[in-house]
């Protein structure tokens, strides 16, 4: 989607770009898979999105991967920006997570050490959790 939104195409919407795209992206058996489909069968990107995802992305897969983000921790001896990394390549490697913003700041600010979330929140003037759950504070400080 964001390589997509980049191309501009005259009078075309991202979606469209992005399903005529989407093919290039693929190898394999997700390539076979997309192959297999009769064609014009996906006429949406939610569909194709939805099918791929079940596919290639079955429960047993992020159920098995949640817990390792609710119980997401900094570690002894890892600074802060490391902390953060760390928890959004947790947050990749599930796509279909299911936390939201709110749920996604809160995990991870109960993983910190007190001290970091001491100097977090002092430098977000309060608490970190005041803040907007877009990530933004912690991408602007880092």
């Amino acid at each position: 989607m964001e390589l997509c939104s980049t191309i501009g195409a005259f009078n075309e919407d991202v979606e469209a770009v992005c399903l005529r795209a989407f093919p290039f992206s693929l190898a394999g058996k997700a390539k076979t898979w997309l192959q297999s489909h009769p064609n014009k069968s996906l006429n949406t990107w939610e569909e194709v999105e939805e099918k791929f995802i079940t596919r290639f992305l079955p429960p047993s897969r992020f159920i098995s991967a949640k817990p390792f983000i609710m119980t997401f921790s900094q570690g002894s001896h890892k600074p802060l920006c490391e902390t953060w990394e760390r928890f959004k390549a947790l947050l990749q490697r599930c796509l279909n997570h299911n936390f939201d913003d709110i749920a996604q700041m809160h995990i991870f600010h109960s993983g910190l050490k007190p001290q970091t979330k001491m100097i977090l929140d002092a430098s977000a003037g309060g608490t970190m959790m005041s803040k907007s759950p877009d990530g933004s504070f912690l991408e602007k400080l880092l």
